[in-house]
């Protein structure tokens, strides 16, 4: 996940209570990684090819052309794709 600060306003209370109640049952959120720490992280551990894909790209592949303007915010789903 990225850091909360990261993410959009809309979006950030949401992550917050997720956090706070993912804590409170005994299992926190422990991995927030901006998208260079996670391609670092991801290098360090032995991929050879490591690939950010944002939020924004995800949504104009998967949302482009809706007429109903359905989209996800920003920052909300950040991939990592690695390959050895």
């Amino acid at each position: 996940m990225l850091p909360i600060e990261m993410a959009d306003p809309e979006v950030r209370s949401g992550i917050e209570r997720a956090a706070e109640g993912a804590r409170a049952s005994g299992t926190p959120f422990i991995s927030f990684f901006t998208p260079t720490e996670m391609l670092a992280v991801a290098c360090e551990a032995g991929f050879r090819d490591v690939q950010h894909v944002s939020s924004a790209a995800l949504a104009q592949r998967y949302f482009a052309g809706r007429t109903d303007g359905l989209r996800p915010p920003d920052h909300s789903e950040e991939l990592l794709v690695a390959t050895t």
